[in-house]
Protein backbone atom coordinates (compact mmCIF):
# COMPACT_ATOMS: atom_id res chain seq x y z
CA UNK A 1 0.00 0.00 0.00
CA UNK A 2 1.27 3.32 -1.09
CA UNK A 3 2.05 6.29 1.00
CA UNK A 4 -1.07 8.61 1.12
CA UNK A 5 -1.42 12.28 2.43
CA UNK A 6 -2.91 14.80 4.41
CA UNK A 7 -6.13 16.68 3.09
CA UNK A 8 -5.30 20.45 4.23
CA UNK A 9 -1.56 20.39 3.61
CA UNK A 10 -0.40 17.27 1.84
CA UNK A 11 1.57 16.20 4.42
CA UNK A 12 2.87 12.76 3.79
CA UNK A 13 1.20 9.49 5.73
CA UNK A 14 4.28 7.00 5.46
CA UNK A 15 2.62 3.40 5.36
CA UNK A 16 4.32 1.08 8.15
CA UNK A 17 7.22 -0.77 6.17
CA UNK A 18 6.62 0.71 2.91
CA UNK A 19 10.05 3.20 3.20
CA UNK A 20 12.32 0.96 4.70
CA UNK A 21 16.13 2.33 4.71
CA UNK A 22 14.28 5.25 2.08
CA UNK A 23 11.89 6.90 4.74
CA UNK A 24 14.56 9.68 4.67
CA UNK A 25 14.14 11.52 1.55
CA UNK A 26 10.40 11.22 1.70
CA UNK A 27 10.37 12.48 5.34
CA UNK A 28 12.41 15.52 4.68
CA UNK A 29 10.75 16.53 1.60
CA UNK A 30 6.86 15.46 2.21
CA UNK A 31 6.98 16.30 5.53
CA UNK A 32 9.54 18.31 7.20
CA UNK A 33 9.97 20.39 4.99
CA UNK A 34 6.24 20.81 4.22
CA UNK A 35 5.80 21.72 7.95
CA UNK A 36 8.07 24.38 8.01
CA UNK A 37 6.78 26.00 4.95
CA UNK A 38 3.30 26.10 6.30
CA UNK A 39 4.29 27.35 9.71
CA UNK A 40 7.22 30.26 8.85
CA UNK A 41 7.66 30.45 5.19
CA UNK A 42 7.28 33.30 2.81
CA UNK A 43 5.86 33.89 -0.80
CA UNK A 44 7.15 36.83 -2.65
CA UNK A 45 5.26 38.30 -5.87
CA UNK A 46 4.71 41.14 -7.79
CA UNK A 47 1.11 42.07 -8.25
CA UNK A 48 2.06 45.09 -11.07
CA UNK A 49 0.40 42.65 -13.51
CA UNK A 50 -2.23 41.34 -12.32
CA UNK A 51 -3.80 39.22 -9.78
CA UNK A 52 -2.23 36.60 -8.07
CA UNK A 53 -3.68 33.17 -7.96
CA UNK A 54 -1.39 30.80 -5.51
CA UNK A 55 -0.60 27.68 -6.63
CA UNK A 56 -2.00 24.84 -5.01
CA UNK A 57 -0.61 22.05 -2.14
CA UNK A 58 -0.51 18.63 -4.29
CA UNK A 59 1.01 15.53 -2.87
CA UNK A 60 4.10 13.78 -3.58
CA UNK A 61 5.77 16.68 -5.57
CA UNK A 62 9.41 16.98 -4.86
CA UNK A 63 9.28 20.38 -6.45
CA UNK A 64 6.49 21.50 -3.94
CA UNK A 65 8.81 23.62 -1.59
CA UNK A 66 9.48 25.92 -3.92
CA UNK A 67 6.14 25.79 -6.02
CA UNK A 68 3.16 25.68 -3.77
CA UNK A 69 2.74 29.07 -2.48
CA UNK A 70 -0.74 28.15 -1.23
CA UNK A 71 1.01 26.49 1.26
CA UNK A 72 3.01 29.28 2.68
CA UNK A 73 1.92 31.06 5.85
CA UNK A 74 3.33 34.55 4.93
CA UNK A 75 2.35 36.31 1.20
CA UNK A 76 4.25 39.44 0.52
CA UNK A 77 2.72 41.37 -2.30
CA UNK A 78 4.81 43.93 -4.47
CA UNK A 79 4.92 45.90 -7.34
CA UNK A 80 2.72 49.40 -8.25
CA UNK A 81 -0.37 48.29 -9.98
CA UNK A 82 -2.02 51.29 -9.59
CA UNK A 83 -5.49 49.42 -8.96
CA UNK A 84 -6.41 46.65 -6.86
CA UNK A 85 -5.23 43.49 -6.78
CA UNK A 86 -6.64 40.08 -5.48
CA UNK A 87 -4.93 37.32 -3.74
CA UNK A 88 -6.45 34.12 -4.69
CA UNK A 89 -6.03 31.32 -2.20
CA UNK A 90 -7.78 27.60 -2.11
CA UNK A 91 -11.24 27.87 -0.03
CA UNK A 92 -10.09 25.43 2.58
CA UNK A 93 -8.97 25.65 6.47
CA UNK A 94 -6.17 27.61 6.44
CA UNK A 95 -4.15 31.11 8.12
CA UNK A 96 -2.07 33.38 6.44
CA UNK A 97 -0.01 36.70 7.66
CA UNK A 98 -0.71 38.87 4.12
CA UNK A 99 1.42 41.75 3.66
CA UNK A 100 0.89 44.64 1.14
CA UNK A 101 4.10 45.59 0.15
CA UNK A 102 2.71 47.83 -2.86
CA UNK A 103 4.93 51.04 -3.73
CA UNK A 104 1.71 52.79 -4.27
CA UNK A 105 -1.49 53.21 -2.69
CA UNK A 106 -3.36 49.64 -4.17
CA UNK A 107 -5.71 47.96 -1.93
CA UNK A 108 -5.07 44.23 -2.07
CA UNK A 109 -7.35 41.36 -0.94
CA UNK A 110 -7.06 38.14 -0.13
CA UNK A 111 -9.99 36.00 -1.15
CA UNK A 112 -11.03 32.60 -2.44
CA UNK A 113 -10.57 31.85 -5.75
CA UNK A 114 -9.96 32.69 -8.82
CA UNK A 115 -13.20 30.36 -9.48
CA UNK A 116 -16.60 31.97 -8.05
CA UNK A 117 -14.27 34.45 -5.55
CA UNK A 118 -15.27 35.58 -2.48
CA UNK A 119 -14.99 39.04 -1.28
CA UNK A 120 -12.27 38.39 0.63
CA UNK A 121 -10.08 40.89 2.74
CA UNK A 122 -8.72 43.80 2.25
CA UNK A 123 -5.31 45.29 2.83
CA UNK A 124 -3.77 48.68 2.71
CA UNK A 125 -0.65 49.65 1.06
CA UNK A 126 2.28 49.64 3.75
CA UNK A 127 -0.05 47.16 6.06
CA UNK A 128 -0.57 43.20 6.87
CA UNK A 129 -3.60 41.23 7.99
CA UNK A 130 -3.64 37.81 9.95
CA UNK A 131 -6.67 36.21 7.71
CA UNK A 132 -8.08 32.55 7.93
CA UNK A 133 -10.67 30.70 5.93
CA UNK A 134 -14.05 30.76 7.57
CA UNK A 135 -16.25 27.63 6.92
CA UNK A 136 -19.34 29.31 8.53
CA UNK A 137 -19.35 32.32 6.33
CA UNK A 138 -17.51 30.52 3.38
CA UNK A 139 -15.23 33.31 3.45
CA UNK A 140 -11.56 34.72 4.95
CA UNK A 141 -12.13 36.82 7.84
CA UNK A 142 -9.37 38.81 9.16
CA UNK A 143 -7.82 38.06 12.69
CA UNK A 144 -5.65 40.63 13.33
CA UNK A 145 -3.93 43.40 11.87
CA UNK A 146 -4.53 46.17 9.23
CA UNK A 147 -6.91 45.86 7.00
CA UNK A 148 -7.66 49.48 5.00
CA UNK A 149 -6.93 51.62 8.40
CA UNK A 150 -5.20 54.89 8.68
CA UNK A 151 -2.00 54.89 7.57
CA UNK A 152 0.84 58.04 6.96
CA UNK A 153 4.17 58.79 7.41
CA UNK A 154 6.28 57.46 10.01
CA UNK A 155 3.44 56.37 13.04
CA UNK A 156 1.06 58.54 11.43
CA UNK A 157 -2.36 57.16 10.99
CA UNK A 158 -4.05 59.97 9.07
CA UNK A 159 -4.82 58.60 5.58
CA UNK A 160 -8.19 56.02 4.73
CA UNK A 161 -7.12 54.74 1.52
CA UNK A 162 -9.65 52.67 -0.70
CA UNK A 163 -9.54 51.67 -4.36
CA UNK A 164 -10.66 53.24 -7.52
CA UNK A 165 -12.68 50.21 -9.24
CA UNK A 166 -15.10 47.75 -7.88
CA UNK A 167 -14.07 44.67 -9.87
CA UNK A 168 -16.16 42.12 -8.46
CA UNK A 169 -19.71 41.50 -6.89
CA UNK A 170 -19.79 42.60 -3.61
CA UNK A 171 -22.80 42.48 -1.30
CA UNK A 172 -23.04 44.78 1.69
CA UNK A 173 -23.48 42.98 4.69
CA UNK A 174 -27.23 43.39 6.20
CA UNK A 175 -27.57 46.09 8.65
CA UNK A 176 -24.16 47.79 8.28
CA UNK A 177 -23.65 51.04 5.97
CA UNK A 178 -20.38 51.46 4.02
CA UNK A 179 -18.61 54.26 2.71
CA UNK A 180 -15.84 55.07 0.15
CA UNK A 181 -13.76 58.20 -1.00
CA UNK A 182 -15.11 58.35 -4.26
CA UNK A 183 -14.72 59.10 -7.21
CA UNK A 184 -15.48 55.09 -7.78
CA UNK A 185 -15.81 53.35 -11.32
CA UNK A 186 -18.18 49.73 -10.67
CA UNK A 187 -16.58 47.48 -13.70
CA UNK A 188 -18.79 46.88 -16.62
CA UNK A 189 -20.87 43.33 -15.54
CA UNK A 190 -20.28 43.95 -12.28
CA UNK A 191 -22.90 44.74 -9.08
CA UNK A 192 -22.98 46.07 -5.83
CA UNK A 193 -26.09 45.05 -3.58
CA UNK A 194 -27.01 47.80 -1.11
CA UNK A 195 -29.45 45.62 1.20
CA UNK A 196 -32.78 47.75 1.89
CA UNK A 197 -31.85 48.77 5.67
CA UNK A 198 -28.26 49.77 4.56
CA UNK A 199 -26.50 52.49 2.74
CA UNK A 200 -23.37 53.33 0.79
CA UNK A 201 -22.21 56.52 1.00
CA UNK A 202 -19.14 57.66 -1.50
CA UNK A 203 -17.44 61.02 -0.49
Amino acid sequence: MASSYTSLLKLVLPVTGELTNVWGSTVNTDLTQFVENAIAGTQINSVAAGNWTLTTTQPGDTNASSTNAARYAILIATGAPGVTRYIYAPKSSKTYIVVNNCSDSSLVYISGGPSSPTTGVSIAAGSSALVAWDSTTSDFVKIAGGGAGATGGGTDQIFYQNGLNVTTNYTITTNNNAGTFGPVTIDAGVTVTVPSNSVWTVV
